[in-house]
């Protein structure tokens, strides 16, 4: 006889949500190396992930639900708020998803497959998670082998209810390690996976005998669980004399069903050709479609049914796809004649994250207590100028100047952290408002002579923008650096890109009354053409609305003789909500400079 393993679990970790995303970030890897081994490509394949991931998730969630629960989440539209689990849900809910995402991807059967292992190992790791947090345990066994459990775990709280143990045990009655049985179970089937792997088999039946192996297992390892720790189909049933939980009555239908397709598929592949497997293609625009309606579904399930966690898993991997689809979608694009065309996945992601950010700001502020909350900003700018420019020529010389027109739209996404001044026993302010953040622009430059000539020069636009503002009730001064290709050119050579420059901007007087502003390098909606702007703003007497009009001039864009480097300018921001915010912005009353700006932005509680 073995003595008994004793876990102690205790108090304040919770080992389950841990080893929970670890086995999520387990089965993540192994899929993406998975993919990296089958050719597939790694942006589509990204995209097919997180979209399983998100029916998985909630299908654990639902499947785990009781009657009760179930009443109250359809009446309510609220997910109840419970804890309890069935990896069985998740294979389900996912399982009738894949077959329409592989189609929508263009994957084949095989894809099927590639799913198969990596669950097996996540499943191990969450195992550990079960065997550490109690979840999942056994029936109470009078032989040496078995688990004890501490106070305040699921084990001991049952078996106190029961009457098996008094009040104030040191530990539970020793269980069946069920969790264990579990772990060896899905270790073993990843091995015969392994065992298997350079079998020629048909497309698809490795997930069959992945997951009739499992159901099979399942069905034996019930034997042992205890009932109170089975989320799902915990009621015993009897028909022809033998007892069985609702669980393993469906189980003794889908083993055998599922393991019996897996053979059927094998044999019958044996009198046909050999089908190989095929890459997909990736297609950018619909990758960026399924991205952007991800997010918006992950945006209206995260309130009720996603965690914070969740929904942030699930919005890295997006943002890896988006990233990696702007990247492919500038170079796609680079030899087009329409630079909007360039700013606009940036543009549509920006909006769409910002859309979807969901969590609000804190309004229950303390008077005294300084405030930190984030901001998430995207906009999008469009503009043409003039400007005289030459090119170098032969032997050090260059060509004589020439006017010549520019096109560009650029897309930009701002982050920023601003803590705000707290105020001391006598409401005195005793600190600045402090901002940092940092804006990525993205666009296009199209450069065309009106002259005769076929030059025709068109330049993707990329810059860094890290920047710091700090405010007073009555002055304001803010400075940044701008780094990469930023769009606008030096004059000693017109063909020269700046990959450096500063940006500064001024305020005095209240924002809320009136005060006076001078920019210098406006960057706000975009890096294309920045501003140098002088105005009179106004705050209309609160912070829900402000008004901004004046004098800007671009930067070292001279033109023809007489013509005028100014431009009127005129911004309008309106805050419907504490927590959103709408900027317009337009260049007018000069034809050699005119641009137009729009930016939404979502405030974020920093708490």
């Amino acid at each position: 006889m073995f003595p008994s393993t004793v876990v102690a679990v205790p108090h304040g970790p919770d080992y389950y949500a841990l080893f929970y995303v670890l086995g999520f970030g387990v089965n993540l890897a192994l899929l993406l190396w998975e993919g990296r081994q089958r050719g597939y490509p790694f942006r589509s394949w990204l995209l097919l992930l997180a979209c399983v991931a998100v029916p998985f998730i909630l299908g654990t969630k639902l499947l785990a639900l009781s009657g009760p629960e179930w009443a109250a989440l359809m009446s309510s539209g609220q997910l109840p708020a419970s804890e309890a689990r069935s990896v069985l849900g998740g294979a389900l809910a996912s399982g009738m998803v894949l077959p329409l995402l592989r189609r929508a991807f263009g994957y084949g059967r095989h894809v099927y497959d590639a799913f198969a292992l990596p669950l097996c190992a996540a499943l191990v790791v969450q195992c550990v998670g079960c065997v550490l947090t109690g979840c999942c345990f056994g029936v109470p066994t009078a032989g040496g082998w078995g688990f004890t459990y501490g106070p305040d775990t699921l084990p001991y709280l049952v078996q106190a209810y029961q009457g098996l143990i008094p009040a104030g045990a040191t530990a539970s009655l020793p269980t069946h390690p069920t969790q264990l049985y579990a772990l060896v179970l899905c270790a073993g089937v990843g091995i015969v996976l392994l065992l298997t792997r350079h079998r020629v088999w048909p497309g698809g039946s490795r997930r069959w005998l992945q997951v009739g192996l499992l159901l099979a297992g399942r069905f034996v390892l019930e034997f042992w669980r205890d009932p109170a720790s089975e989320p799902v189909g915990a009621s015993a049933h009897t028909h022809g004399g033998l007892t069985l939980l609702q669980l393993q009555w469906a189980l003794l239908l889908l083993a055998p069903a599922t393991l019996g397709i897996w053979w059927w598929q094998v044999r019958r592949a044996r009198q046909l050709a050999f089908e190989a497997e095929l890459a997909p293609a990736n297609f950018t625009g619909r990758n960026l479609l399924a991205v952007m309606g991800l997010l918006l579904l992950t945006a209206w399930l995260g309130p009720w049914a996603l965690s914070l966690p969740e929904v942030l898993v699930v919005k890295a991997l997006l943002l890896i796809v988006l990233v990696l689809e702007l990247g492919a979608y500038l170079l796609s694009v680079a030899s087009t004649p329409r630079p909007v065309r360039t700013a606009l996945p940036l543009v549509l992601a920006s909006t769409v994250f910002v859309l979807t950010s969901q969590i609000s700001p804190d309004t229950a502020q303390s008077a005294t207590a300084p405030e930190k909350y984030y901001t998430l900003s995207g906009s999008f700018s469009s503009g043409r100028f003039l400007r005289e420019q030459n090119t170098e020529g032969g032997c050090g010389g260059s060509t004589p100047l020439e006017l010549y027109r520019h096109r560009y739209a650029t897309g930009t996404i701002d982050f920023s952290r601003t803590k705000t001044p707290g105020a001391d026993p006598d409401g005195d302010v005793h600190m600045a408002e402090r901002t940092l953040g940092v804006r990525l622009h993205v666009g296009g430059d199209q450069e065309t002579p009106l002259g005769a000539g076929p030059y025709n020069r068109r330049t993707t636009l990329f810059a860094l923008n890290p920047y710091v503002q700090l405010d007073r009730p009555w002055v304001g001064v803010g400075v940044g650096m701008m780094f990469g290709n930023l769009g606008y050119h030096r004059y000693i050579s017109g063909d020269e890109v700046s990959v450096f420059d500063m940006q500064a901007s001024v305020r005095v007087g209240q924002r809320e009354k009136v005060y006076a502003l001078a920019d210098y390098n406006y960057l706000n909606y975009g890096s294309a053409n920045p501003q140098q702007r002088f105005g009179i703003g106004t705050g209309l007497g609160g912070s829900k609305w402000q008004l901004l009009a004046g004098a800007a001039s671009s930067k070292g864009y001279d033109v023809q003789e007489g013509a005028s480097r100014w431009s009127g300018f005129a911004e309008a921001g309106f805050r419907p909500t504490p927590a959103w915010q709408i900027n317009s912005f337009a260049l007018f009353g000069n034809p050699n400079q005119q641009q137009v700006g729009l930016r939404l932005s979502r405030r974020l509680s920093a708490r």
